[in-house]
C-alpha cells in the first residue's frame, strides 16, 4: 500500500498536463452551456479522479481539514435533492433520467473539490481559467445572436412585437417578441427570452477586466476581454428586452461602483453600507413572503391582504402569485421534503410549476432542509471572498471578475432563470443542473479555498514530499 503511494505521489510532475485537461473541460463546458448535464457531470467526476491522483502529494501537504467543512452544506443538499418527492416521480415519467439523478450528487460535487484541488495546483492560473470560460461563451453567445438575427432580424422584438409564429396552423405560446433561439445540445430551439438573455449577460461580467487591464501594458488581454464586451453587447441591444435593458443596467452600475471604489477609498464605505442596506432590506423582504405563506402564520397573511399596498405587492401581482404557489406551506408533510409529484404525466395535485427564482424553487426541488443547506453553502462562499481578496494569492483584476460572475449569476436566477424555458419541449432544468450553477460552484470552492490558509505543514515533511516527487 505505501508502495502504491509513493507510485502516485511520483506522478504530481506530471500535473502540468491535467491542469490543461482542465481548462479543456471547462471549454468544453463553457461553449455547450444548455447541454447534456450527464455529459458535463461525467466529466466532471473524471477531471476529480484525474486531479486527485496527479495532486495527491500537495494533498498530503496541504491538507484539506481546514475547508473540509465547506463542502458539507453542498453535500447535504445534494443528498437531500436526490431524494427529494419533486425527482424520483418526475424520473418515472421521464422528465428526468436516472443519470441526472445520479449525477446530481456525483457531478456537482466533484466539480466543488476541484475548486479545491486547483487551489493548492502550482500550475493552474485562474488567468487561464477565466479567458477560457469567458471565450467559450462568447462564441455560444454569438452563435445564438447570428441564428437569431438570421430567422427574425435586427431588433425583431420591436418590430414584431405581438406577433405570432404558426407551425402546423397551431399558435405558439409566445409572441415572437419574448422569446428566441439558444443552442440547446446539438439544436437550436426556441426558448424564452430570460433564458436567452442569461448567457450574454453573464459574458458582460467579464467588461470589468477593463478596468484593470493597461491597453499599452497588457494589450493582448484588454482586446480580448473588448472583444467579449462588444459581443455580449451586442447580443443584448440587438435582440432588446426589459430583461436585457435591466441586466445592462446593473452591471453597469456595479461597474461604477467598482470604478469609484478603486480611485476614490473613502466612497467604499457608503457604497458598503448602501449595499448592507439593500441585502438586509431584501432578506426581510424575503423572510414576510414566505411567512405570509405559510398556514401557522395566518397572522402575518391576514394584516397583508387587509393592506391594500401590501396585497398588491405580496399577493396579487404575476410574480407574487408565481413565486407563492411553490412556497405554499412549505412546513407541510407534504411539502417539507419537496413537492411529491404524481405519476401522471409528472404534474403535481396542486398543478405548481417552477416559478424560475431558484430561491423559490429550490424548496420545491429539495425541502426545506435542502435549501437551507444551499443557501448556507452560498452564504459560505461569498463571505469567503473578502478573505481571498485579502489573501492576495490572485491578482485583484481575476477576483473581481468572479465575484460579479456569480453575484450577477445569482441575482438573475434568484428570479428570472426559467426552468422550464423550451417552446415546443417538454424540458425540466432546475439551476442546478445546469453548467453556469457548476462553474459557480467551483468559483465559490475556488475562492473559500484560496482565501482560507492552509495548515503549515512541518518542514521536514515539506522535505519528504518534495523528495517523493523527485
Amino acid at each position: 500500500m505505501i508502495f502504491k503511494m509513493n507510485k502516485l505521489k511520483a506522478l504530481s510532475k506530471y500535473s502540468a498536463a491535467i491542469t490543461f485537461l482542465a481548462l479543456e473541460f471547462f471549454a468544453l463546458m463553457a461553449f455547450n452551456f444548455s447541454g447534456s448535464f450527464v455529459l458535463f457531470g461525467s466529466l466532471s467526476l473524471a477531471l476529480f479522479v484525474l486531479l486527485v491522483i496527479f495532486n495527491i502529494g500537495e494533498i498530503k501537504l496541504n491538507g484539506i481539514s481546514n475547508v473540509g467543512l465547506f463542502f458539507i452544506p453542498l453535500f447535504l443538499f445534494l443528498m437531500l435533492t436526490t431524494v427529494s418527492g419533486y425527482f424520483i416521480p418526475h424520473v418515472r415519467v421521464g422528465d428526468f433520467s436516472y443519470a441526472e439523478l445520479v449525477f446530481i450528487p456525483l457531478g456537482i460535487l466533484p466539480i466543488a473539490f476541484s475548486g479545491y484541488l486547483l487551489s493548492i495546483d502550482h500550475n493552474f492560473k485562474i488567468k487561464n481559467l477565466l479567458i477560457v470560460i469567458y471565450g467559450a461563451l462568447a462564441v455560444y453567445v454569438l452563435l445564438n445572436l447570428l441564428v437569431n438575427l438570421v430567422n427574425f432580424g435586427a431588433f425583431y422584438t420591436v418590430i414584431y412585437k405581438g406577433y405570432y409564429l404558426y407551425y402546423g396552423g397551431i399558435r405558439s405560446s409566445l409572441p415572437v417578441n419574448e422569446f428566441a433561439y439558444t443552442l440547446e445540445g446539438f439544436k437550436f430551439i426556441e426558448v424564452e427570452m430570460s433564458h436567452y438573455v442569461l448567457y450574454p449577460a453573464l459574458l458582460l461580467t467579464g467588461s470589468v477586466m477593463l478596468l484593470y487591464l493597461s491597453p499599452r501594458k497588457e494589450k493582448v488581454s484588454f482586446i480580448i476581454y473588448a472583444c467579449y464586451t462588444l459581443v455580449a453587447l451586442l447580443a443584448l441591444v440587438l435582440v432588446p428586452s426589459l430583461l436585457s435593458l435591466l441586466s445592462i443596467l446593473v452591471i453597469a452600475i456595479l461597474l461604477l461602483v467598482i470604478f469609484f471604489g478603486k480611485r476614490y477609498v473613502k466612497t467604499r464605505k457608503v457604497f458598503k453600507i448602501i449595499m448592507l442596506v439593500i441585502v438586509i432590506s431584501f432578506i426581510l423582504f424575503y423572510l414576510v413572503f414566505l411567512a405570509n405563506k405559510q398556514s401557522f402564520m395566518s397572522g402575518i397573511s391576514d394584516i397583508i391582504s387587509k393592506n391594500v399596498l401590501f396585497n398588491r405587492v405580496f399577493n396579487t401581482n404575476i410574480y407574487a402569485r408565481a413565486y407563492s404557489s411553490v412556497i405554499t406551506d412549505l412546513f407541510s408533510r407534504e411539502h417539507i421534503f419537496g413537492y411529491a409529484a404524481n405519476d401522471v404525466g409528472g404534474l403535481y395535485p396542486e398543478e405548481v410549476h417552477l416559478s424560475g427564482g431558484f430561491i423559490f424553487d429550490t424548496f420545491m426541488t429539495s425541502g426545506v432542509f435542502g435549501a437551507l443547506s444551499l443557501f448556507i453553502f452560498i452564504y459560505a462562499g461569498i463571505k469567503s471572498f473578502k478573505k481571498y481578496f485579502n489573501s492576495h494569492s490572485d491578482e485583484f483584476c481575476y477576483q473581481i471578475v468572479m465575484l460579479l460572475f456569480v453575484v450577477i449569476f445569482l441575482a438573475y436566477s434568484a428570479f428570472f432563470n426559467s426552468c422550464e424555458y423550451a417552446l415546443y419541449y417538454r424540458i425540466y432544468k432546475p439551476i442546478f443542473i445546469t453548467a453556469p450553477f457548476m462553474v459557480m460552484t467551483f468559483m465559490l470552492s475556488y475562492v473559500y479555498c484560496k482565501g482560507h490558509p492552509y495548515v503549515e505543514a512541518k518542514e521536514a515533511t515539506k522535505e519528504e514530499v518534495n523528495n517523493e516527487q523527485i
